[in-house]
């Protein structure tokens, strides 16, 4: 299995769930091996349409309650986890993260007196960059990464680390130019172990998996049902071997599109001063948008051109994430206008083959 380096694909998309399920009827596209989608409706009504297989060899389908991978999706729990332990009095989004970290953090192109901010982490303009010579080698085969998290971002990011390059850092001063970094997210994630004292992954499940009762998610093999996760698929159906991420949280989150759906309509009744797993406050400077006339960013994609806390802005407005990683794909989005999301997972990632497919495949769960 040849591992990659993770990336998002921004189309126009979004998602919300509630009391009444029912499953669309589509015509369903056969290039994916297996894949689902949902619609969440302002009504309560969530439509979900599944198709092909989590397991070829077996036969097993592909249903809403397949579990796989979502890739950088997974970020946005990093940013509703900021603001819960902002409430808690963890941390501070403003202030120098040296200050939460057991190594030292050295960017060699850093102007005296300068810092990186956890909110420059989340909307990715720390000057933090994934350098693929030892990004991905956060790929682990197998059901357990071979390194703990803290000591990866220490290798990466201190002087003097066996994965320390000046290549890990962007020449532009911190909080002025955007450049996409996993490596940038693990690190906000780390600083929210190390104020709270427990692994991010349990972070998470006591605050957000455990309240929300989402019972089919994890950012582990041990924590979820192993019998219910898809095989992941490359190209030309090729099954690819189990893998883990030593950055988990930047893109090692495990869940169901049922289980995901419970999560968008918590962000969506978030953003609408309907939810009590956040402050209203706190859901607001989540989703508040950093970038503006007054405070610009080079280098900002188009199509993507302002974010929250690990929250995306398309350029039409609506707020979510994309994510693939080696045989995963996950969307994510909603429209803060209406209320409606919409969700596409399936055990195979975007590729030049089947873009075209998925662009149907979205019109359909899309259309009204």
């Amino acid at each position: 299995m040849v591992l990659r380096t993770k990336y998002t694909v921004l189309l126009p998309f979004f998602i919300l769930l509630a009391g009444i399920v029912t499953v669309a009827q589509q015509k369903p596209d056969t290039t994916f091996t297996g894949y689902a989608t949902a619609k969440l409706h302002t009504n309560g009504v969530a439509d979900f349409f599944e198709y092909g297989f989590a397991n070829l060899k077996s036969q097993e389908k592909y249903s809403t309650e397949t579990i796989q991978n979502v890739g950088s999706v997974s970020k946005t729990l990093i940013g509703v986890s900021l603001m819960i332990a902002k409430e808690k009095g963890l941390l501070d989004l403003d202030q120098n993260i040296q200050e939460y970290l057991d190594f030292q953090l050295q960017n060699p192109w850093a102007e005296e007196g300068s810092y990186i901010t956890l909110r420059q982490l989340a909307t990715h303009t720390s000057g933090i960059v994934d350098n693929e010579k030892y990004y991905l080698k956060s790929y682990c085969e197998g059901e357990r990464p071979k390194m703990a998290l803290g000591e990866f971002l220490k290798q990466y990011l201190e002087k003097g680390g066996d994965l320390y390059s000046k290549k890990n850092f962007s020449k532009a001063e911190s909080g002025k130019a955007y450049t996409y970094s996993n490596i940038g997210a693990t690190l906000a994630a780390y600083v929210i172990e190390r104020v709270s004292g427990i692994p991010f992954s349990e972070f998470t499940k006591t605050h957000i998996l455990d309240p929300l009762k989402m019972e089919d998610s994890g950012w582990s093999y041990a924590e979820i049902d192993t019998a219910k996760h898809a095989i992941l698929y490359g190209e030309d159906d090729e099954p690819l071997r189990a893998y883990t991420l030593i950055t988990y949280p930047d893109g090692g989150f495990r869940t169901s599109i049922a289980d995901l759906s419970i999560y968008l309509k918590e962000l969506i009744k978030g953003y609408d001063h309907q939810s009590n797993l956040l402050k209203d406050e706190s859901w607001d400077e989540l989703f508040r948008r950093n970038f503006s006339v007054e405070n610009p960013v080079e280098n900002i994609n188009p199509k993507e051109p302002n974010s929250g806390l690990f929250m995306m802005y398309s350029k039409s407005g609506m707020i979510g994430h994309t994510g693939s990683d080696p045989g995963a794909c996950c969307i994510m989005w909603f429209h803060p206008e209406t209320g409606e999301g919409y969700i596409f997972m399936a055990n195979e990632d975007l590729t030049k083959q089947n873009i075209a497919s998925f662009k149907n495949i979205w019109k359909n769960t899309t259309a009204h």
